[in-house]
Protein backbone atom coordinates (compact mmCIF):
# COMPACT_ATOMS: atom_id res chain seq x y z
CA UNK A 1 0.00 0.00 0.00
CA UNK A 2 1.41 3.32 -1.07
CA UNK A 3 1.50 6.59 0.77
CA UNK A 4 -0.95 8.00 -1.74
CA UNK A 5 -3.48 5.25 -0.97
CA UNK A 6 -3.08 5.85 2.76
CA UNK A 7 -3.64 9.57 2.33
CA UNK A 8 -6.74 8.98 0.18
CA UNK A 9 -8.14 6.48 2.72
CA UNK A 10 -7.52 8.92 5.59
CA UNK A 11 -9.13 11.75 3.59
CA UNK A 12 -12.25 9.63 2.95
CA UNK A 13 -12.39 8.70 6.63
CA UNK A 14 -12.05 12.34 7.69
CA UNK A 15 -14.71 13.34 5.16
CA UNK A 16 -17.10 10.70 6.53
CA UNK A 17 -16.48 11.85 10.09
CA UNK A 18 -17.07 15.48 9.09
CA UNK A 19 -20.30 14.49 7.37
CA UNK A 20 -21.46 12.59 10.47
CA UNK A 21 -20.57 15.54 12.71
CA UNK A 22 -22.45 17.96 10.43
CA UNK A 23 -25.49 15.67 10.49
CA UNK A 24 -25.35 15.48 14.30
CA UNK A 25 -25.10 19.27 14.58
CA UNK A 26 -28.02 19.67 12.14
CA UNK A 27 -30.19 17.22 14.13
CA UNK A 28 -29.39 18.90 17.43
CA UNK A 29 -30.13 22.36 15.99
CA UNK A 30 -33.48 21.12 14.66
CA UNK A 31 -34.32 19.59 18.05
CA UNK A 32 -33.38 22.82 19.86
CA UNK A 33 -35.47 24.89 17.44
CA UNK A 34 -38.40 22.53 17.90
CA UNK A 35 -38.07 22.75 21.70
CA UNK A 36 -37.93 26.54 21.54
CA UNK A 37 -40.99 26.64 19.29
CA UNK A 38 -42.94 24.39 21.69
CA UNK A 39 -41.90 26.56 24.66
CA UNK A 40 -42.96 29.75 22.84
CA UNK A 41 -46.27 28.15 21.85
CA UNK A 42 -46.88 27.07 25.45
CA UNK A 43 -46.02 30.54 26.75
CA UNK A 44 -48.35 32.16 24.21
CA UNK A 45 -51.19 29.77 25.10
CA UNK A 46 -50.73 30.56 28.80
CA UNK A 47 -50.80 34.30 28.04
CA UNK A 48 -53.94 33.80 25.96
CA UNK A 49 -55.66 31.93 28.81
CA UNK A 50 -54.61 34.63 31.29
CA UNK A 51 -55.90 37.42 29.02
CA UNK A 52 -59.20 35.62 28.48
CA UNK A 53 -59.55 35.15 32.24
CA UNK A 54 -58.88 38.82 32.96
CA UNK A 55 -61.38 39.92 30.32
CA UNK A 56 -63.99 37.50 31.71
CA UNK A 57 -63.38 38.84 35.24
CA UNK A 58 -63.76 42.40 33.95
CA UNK A 59 -66.98 41.40 32.16
CA UNK A 60 -68.33 40.02 35.45
CA UNK A 61 -67.46 43.28 37.22
CA UNK A 62 -69.19 45.27 34.47
CA UNK A 63 -72.22 42.98 34.73
CA UNK A 64 -72.38 43.54 38.51
CA UNK A 65 -72.24 47.29 37.91
CA UNK A 66 -75.14 46.91 35.48
CA UNK A 67 -77.09 44.93 38.07
CA UNK A 68 -76.44 47.70 40.60
CA UNK A 69 -77.74 50.27 38.12
CA UNK A 70 -80.88 48.15 37.64
CA UNK A 71 -81.61 48.23 41.35
CA UNK A 72 -81.34 52.04 41.26
CA UNK A 73 -83.91 52.43 38.47
CA UNK A 74 -81.28 53.32 35.87
CA UNK A 75 -82.72 50.98 33.24
CA UNK A 76 -81.17 52.55 30.13
CA UNK A 77 -77.69 52.71 31.66
CA UNK A 78 -78.13 49.20 33.06
CA UNK A 79 -79.05 47.89 29.60
CA UNK A 80 -76.04 49.56 27.97
CA UNK A 81 -73.69 48.27 30.65
CA UNK A 82 -75.21 44.79 30.31
CA UNK A 83 -74.60 44.84 26.55
CA UNK A 84 -71.01 45.91 27.17
CA UNK A 85 -70.61 42.99 29.58
CA UNK A 86 -72.00 40.59 26.97
CA UNK A 87 -69.56 41.94 24.40
CA UNK A 88 -66.65 41.46 26.79
CA UNK A 89 -67.80 37.91 27.55
CA UNK A 90 -67.90 37.17 23.82
CA UNK A 91 -64.37 38.56 23.41
CA UNK A 92 -63.13 36.40 26.30
CA UNK A 93 -64.83 33.32 24.83
CA UNK A 94 -63.43 34.06 21.37
CA UNK A 95 -59.92 34.37 22.78
CA UNK A 96 -60.35 31.09 24.65
CA UNK A 97 -61.67 29.26 21.59
CA UNK A 98 -59.12 30.57 19.07
CA UNK A 99 -55.65 29.05 18.77
CA UNK A 100 -52.59 31.27 18.94
CA UNK A 101 -51.72 30.31 15.35
CA UNK A 102 -55.17 31.42 14.16
CA UNK A 103 -54.84 34.70 16.05
CA UNK A 104 -51.43 35.39 14.51
CA UNK A 105 -52.83 34.59 11.06
CA UNK A 106 -55.77 36.95 11.59
CA UNK A 107 -53.47 39.76 12.70
CA UNK A 108 -51.19 39.19 9.71
CA UNK A 109 -54.13 39.26 7.27
CA UNK A 110 -55.47 42.46 8.86
CA UNK A 111 -52.01 44.07 8.69
CA UNK A 112 -51.69 43.23 4.99
CA UNK A 113 -55.14 44.61 4.16
CA UNK A 114 -54.90 47.71 6.41
CA UNK A 115 -51.26 48.61 7.07
CA UNK A 116 -52.03 52.14 8.25
CA UNK A 117 -54.71 51.02 10.69
CA UNK A 118 -52.41 48.26 11.91
CA UNK A 119 -49.56 50.69 12.65
CA UNK A 120 -51.88 53.16 14.40
CA UNK A 121 -53.48 50.34 16.39
CA UNK A 122 -50.08 48.98 17.37
CA UNK A 123 -48.93 52.39 18.58
CA UNK A 124 -52.13 52.91 20.57
CA UNK A 125 -51.90 49.42 22.06
CA UNK A 126 -48.28 50.06 23.01
CA UNK A 127 -49.18 53.33 24.70
CA UNK A 128 -52.06 51.68 26.56
CA UNK A 129 -49.84 48.83 27.76
CA UNK A 130 -47.16 51.31 28.82
CA UNK A 131 -49.62 53.39 30.83
CA UNK A 132 -51.09 50.24 32.40
CA UNK A 133 -47.64 48.94 33.39
CA UNK A 134 -46.64 52.33 34.81
CA UNK A 135 -49.87 52.65 36.80
CA UNK A 136 -49.57 49.08 38.06
CA UNK A 137 -45.95 49.62 39.04
CA UNK A 138 -46.71 52.85 40.92
CA UNK A 139 -49.64 51.22 42.71
CA UNK A 140 -47.67 48.11 43.69
CA UNK A 141 -44.79 50.16 45.09
CA UNK A 142 -47.07 52.54 46.94
CA UNK A 143 -45.67 55.49 45.03
CA UNK A 144 -47.73 58.57 44.55
CA UNK A 145 -47.94 59.99 41.06
CA UNK A 146 -45.22 62.51 40.25
CA UNK A 147 -46.46 66.13 40.44
CA UNK A 148 -46.71 67.73 37.01
CA UNK A 149 -46.04 71.27 35.87
CA UNK A 150 -48.57 73.22 33.86
CA UNK A 151 -46.83 71.88 30.74
CA UNK A 152 -47.14 68.22 31.75
CA UNK A 153 -43.46 67.76 32.68
CA UNK A 154 -42.70 66.18 36.05
CA UNK A 155 -41.60 68.61 38.72
CA UNK A 156 -39.03 67.77 41.34
CA UNK A 157 -40.03 70.48 43.81
CA UNK A 158 -43.32 72.01 44.92
CA UNK A 159 -44.02 75.53 43.60
CA UNK A 160 -42.33 78.29 45.63
CA UNK A 161 -43.64 81.78 46.28
CA UNK A 162 -42.44 84.36 43.74
CA UNK A 163 -41.75 86.91 46.46
CA UNK A 164 -42.03 86.75 50.24
CA UNK A 165 -45.66 87.10 51.24
CA UNK A 166 -47.00 86.33 47.73
CA UNK A 167 -48.61 82.96 46.99
CA UNK A 168 -47.06 80.65 44.41
CA UNK A 169 -48.59 80.47 40.95
CA UNK A 170 -49.92 77.10 39.87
Amino acid sequence: MSTKDTIEREARSAEAKMSEAAQTVRERAEAAASDAQRAAQSYAEEGKRTAAGHIADFANAVRRAGDELSTRDQTIAARLVGEAAEGLEQVAQSISDTSVDDMVGSVQRFARRNPGAFVVGSVLAGLAVGRFVKATSERSHGAEPTPQSAYGAPTSQPPRPVAPGRPAMK
